[in-house]
């Protein structure tokens, strides 16, 4: 008898047992999938239904058996279907009887699965025969898979007239998303945490234009989605709107370009712009700040800018929020002022590069002073550069400080002087490791430590260096300091293999060098001040040449340029704004297109 069972609760899907296999020793019954049940018939001396099979398999019912007295049994129905919550096929019940009996079969109901239609056989001692069709069951019930979301609602965000909040709420932990378009959606935000209380910071849109709005959630079997519209402000008066004037989407680097921009002198603005050169977020950066050498860093989750005049450096977050505020930074007020750039610690120090004053009967000298503080504003390190470079020459700045690299794993500073190049500092002893020294100045404190190949290739005065791990340094070059019209002055960028063993810097790569370019790239491009050049992830580089001599007449240009000298992307600012360093953010932060 317990072969018999096992026998019957191994049947599959159309499988059949031959009459001598059902005669062992009882009548056993199939079970069904959705198409109808199979029974086979036999003698013997008593049955009993099979075991029904486990939920979520592809099998239907159980069969029943019966002994020869001619009495029926009933098999259980199946619960089983296949694997979709949508439902399965369903499972029958089984009706068999002994010798000379009558077996019907009905069709029974799976959970979540079509009606199954079940077939019969009669039996006598000696035979196999059809019977009747049985009666189909009722259908299943499909699983609920619409999230139900509630309470949505649009709000503009106070400190960005181009940006807004989406809250809303759902029954159960879930996703967020905000799906957003001018027209149709194109654009999404995402937050893959479950909550159910939901809000989400929409920023990439423009200036005064209707948005479709669009709040999405998800727990994984379930979703649900609510619509709105929002409509966005007028741009702030003292943010420009460029003038993109080239732009090829295949060899650019896609993504946003985040600078500052000052002029006329009103409060500078910190600015992202999109590929077509429209500005999707800004912050302004207090009423007294008109000075344009801002730095402007990207911090993965928020903004980190350097002082200005009259301001302090601050922090923000994409909603406009500030998160840090340095120390005050009074122009008036000697002897130190915080000054063009900053950077931010894995610790979360800063570092703040100031101009730190001294003045005697006899002169005024500027000394480079590199402050590592606290958030709290606590000095944790300190390097002055007369410390170890005693002030010479005639020239007060003798060295004016521009930019900084914090190597914290060798414990190393590289600091750009622009007038005495680029120095690199050992923060435990504060010495000056080497110095890659440009050509503006080499009688104060001689050429520098390096040879350059070819020697023709030497910078003049530089911003921006950008260290690289494969040993090159990318510098803007400003050619020569000379606030008047261009006489013979040039700017550039340029780029060097640099081997400290040997003390080498070969040339790798400069623009417009050799290549075939629009005049003005040639002919015209000199700025006295100001400038930045980026490696960026395609190895293009994106270059602000942000202060033109000739600011009346030329206009200051964002561009990005390949490693073969073509001009895949720029925009070109109102005439009298200027741009002290850009940087591309790719992908954008936050926002990605719509597939």
């Amino acid at each position: 008898m317990l072969a018999l069972l096992a026998l019957a609760g191994a049947c599959g899907e159309d499988e059949k047992l031959t009459p001598s296999e059902a005669g062992r020793s009882g009548a056993a019954g199939c079970a069904a999938f959705g198409g109808g049940g199979k029974s086979h018939t036999g003698s013997g001396t008593g049955g009993r239904a099979a075991t029904a099979p486990t939920a979520g398999t592809d099998l239907g019912g159980a069969g029943a058996f019966t002994g020869s007295s001619g009495t029926s049994s009933t098999g259980k129905s199946g619960t089983g279907g296949r694997r979709d919550p949508s439902g399965g096929n369903a499972g029958s019940d089984g009706r068999i009887a002994g010798s000379g009996g009558t077996a019907v079969a009905d069709g029974g109901a799976g959970e979540g699965g079509e009606a199954g239609a079940g077939q019969s056989a009669t039996s006598g001692a000696g035979g196999l025969g059809l019977g009747d069709a049985g009666a189909g069951g009722d259908p299943g019930s499909a699983m609920e898979t619409t999230l139900s979301i509630s309470n949505l609602a649009i709000a503009a965000n106070p400190h960005m007239t181009i940006s807004c909040f989406v809250s809303w709420t759902t029954e159960e932990p879930a996703s967020s998303e905000v799906d957003f378009g001018a027209g149709t959606y194109a654009f999404r935000i995402r937050d893959t945490a479950l909550v159910t209380d939901h809000r989400v910071l929409v920023i990439g849109m423009h200036a005064e234009s209707d948005y479709k709005i669009k709040a999405v959630s998800s727990t994984g079997t379930k979703s649900g989605e609510a619509e709105g519209t929002f409509t966005t402000g007028a741009l702030p008066g003292n943010l420009p709107t460029p003038t993109l004037t080239t732009k090829n989407a295949v060899t650019m680097q896609p993504g946003w370009t985040l600078m500052n921009t000052s002029g006329a002198q009103a409060a500078s603005v910190m600015a992202m712009y999109d590929e077509d050169g429209l500005p999707v977020w800004y912050f302004v950066d207090g009423p007294g700040n008109t000075q344009g050498a801002i730095d402007v860093e990207f911090l993965g989750s928020s903004v980190l800018m350097s002082a200005g005049s009259d301001e302090p450096a601050r922090e923000v977050d994409f909603s406009g929020t500030i998160l840090w505020v340095g120390p005050a930074n009074p122009v008036t007020t000697y002897p130190q002022t915080q000054t063009h750039t900053i950077s931010k610690t894995s610790t979360g120090n800063y570092l703040l590069n100031i101009d730190y004053w001294i003045r005697t009967p006899d002169a005024t000298w500027i000394d480079a002073l590199v402050q590592e503080i606290k958030p709290d504003s606590t000095e944790v390190w300190s390097w002055h550069l007369f410390d170890h470079q005693p002030a010479a020459g005639t020239r007060g700045d003798v060295c004016h400080g521009n930019a900084m690299t914090l190597d914290e794993v060798n414990n190393v500073l590289y600091y750009n002087c622009r007038f005495l190049g680029l120095l690199k500092v050992d923060r435990i002893t504060g010495n000056i490791l080497w110095r890659i020294g440009g050509g503006y100045d080499t009688t104060t404190y001689g050429p520098g430590d390096f040879t350059f190949n070819p020697p023709e290739s030497r910078f003049d005065d530089t911003h921006d260096p950008e260290l690289h791990d494969d040993g090159t340094i990318l510098f803007y070059d400003n050619g020569g300091y000379n606030n008047r019209p261009p006489g013979g002055l040039h700017s550039r960028v340029v780029e060097y293999q640099v081997d400290e063993k040997e003390k080498t810097a070969t040339r790798t790569f400069e623009f417009p060098g050799d290549f075939s370019v629009d005049p003005w790239y040639s002919n015209n491009w000199y700025t006295p001040a100001f400038g930045s050049a980026k490696r960026l992830a395609n190895g293009n580089v994106l270059v602000a040449a942000g202060d033109p001599a000739n600011s009346k007449t030329d206009a200051a240009r964002i561009f990005e340029v390949t490693r073969e000298g073509e001009v895949a992307w720029q925009i070109t600012l109102p005439l009298g704004y200027t741009v002290y360093r850009a940087r591309r953010v790719s992908p954008p932060p936050l926002v990605s297109r719509l597939p």
